[in-house]
């Protein structure tokens, strides 16, 4: 009996072992399920977005228009109209028909369906994307200049080392640069910029006429070698200036100047434009039911001859309004 009764203690004791042997080595019918299920589920998901990428873009806020139309409020202006517009055609749209995005990208004065702002002397702005094309356009007409003067010195060096292979003896003469510049043509320089500056306005108040003044001083050392103006101005029937075009006046202004060699660039030399003109803003002090006054605003562009080239307005005075007896 005693030995029965061992032999099934040790047969126990075997079978114990071993089962947990095997649960050691195996994991159970129910984590295995789990882990099969985490499994399908991840490579479903994988599946899904290898084989279908629209799935993605349907729930992206960026595809909702009344989202998308929040973001591109706090962006800046200018890359809302240039690198946003060219991301599809969606953001394409609701950038050229959204009235928000109107207003805060300088195409619309109001917002329509809203009560217009009381524009006052403390209120009026320009269009800050003035200085933004402004820029554009001077470096573009430096770094071509810049061009034109490394093709003349690399075609002049050739010139030289082929006629020092034919005379040995001669020294190497460098060829004078030639004094007049290369021509521009005008037309195709900015006609890039036509398609902006129409949809764009100029001020929160437009301006009833505009004069710009163009300055360029060349300099020797400390004196004055010339100086030049040209003056550019919109006509008083035109109206109100709606929108930025007289900026292409003075932009050809600027294209003749350098095509008749007065415009040189240089650290020394000075290119200024005054941009001067009259608006009707209400006083701060008065009530609602007051009448709009008139006030002169002239503003400063001081366009660097170095580079990099940038462009700076600043207003002088302020806005001042004007008393008539």
């Amino acid at each position: 009996m005693l030995l029965q009764r061992l032999r099934c203690c040790l047969l126990s004791q075997q079978q114990f072992h071993r089962r947990q042997l095997q649960h050691l080595l195996q994991p159970p019918s129910s984590t295995l399920s789990r882990t099969m299920d985490i499994t399908e589920l991840s490579l479903s998901a994988l599946s899904l977005t290898d084989t279908n990428p629209r799935a993605k873009n349907r729930t992206s806020p960026l595809l909702i228009p009344e989202l998308l139309e929040l973001i591109l409020t706090a962006l800046p202006p200018l890359q809302v109209l240039t690198t946003c517009r060219q991301v599809c055609a969606l953001w394409r749209d609701i950038i050229d028909t959204s009235p928000v995005i109107k207003y805060t990208t300088w195409r619309a004065e109001t917002i329509p369906g809203r009560k217009p702002l009381r524009i006052t002397d403390r209120s009026y702005e320009r269009n800050p994307l003035v200085k933004d094309i402004l820029g554009a356009f001077w470096r573009r007409l430096n770094y071509f200049i810049i061009e034109n003067d490394h093709k003349d010195s690399t075609t002049g060096l050739s010139e030289t080392t082929s006629e020092n292979n034919n005379n040995n003896n001669t020294p190497p003469k460098r060829k004078k640069k030639s004094r007049t510049p290369p021509q521009i043509d005008i037309s195709s320089f900015i006609s890039r910029y036509h398609k902006i500056l129409n949809t764009l306005i100029f001020s929160n108040s437009p301006p009833l006429d505009l004069n710009i003044r163009l300055t360029i001083q060349k300099y020797a050392s400390k004196h004055v070698i010339a100086r030049s103006y040209r003056s550019v101005s919109t006509e008083i029937p035109v109206g109100w200036v709606q929108d930025l075009t007289i900026l292409l006046d003075l932009m050809d202004e600027m294209l003749k100047l350098w095509n008749e060699g007065v415009y040189v660039p240089g650290r020394r030399n000075v290119v200024q434009a005054e941009i001067g003109g009259c608006v009707f803003l209400y006083s701060p002090w008065e009530e609602e039911g007051g009448k709009r006054g008139e006030c002169e605003v002239l503003e400063k562009a001081n366009f660097e001859c170095g580079s990099p080239w940038g462009v700076d307005i600043a207003l002088v005075g302020g806005v001042k309004r004007v008393v008539r007896e």
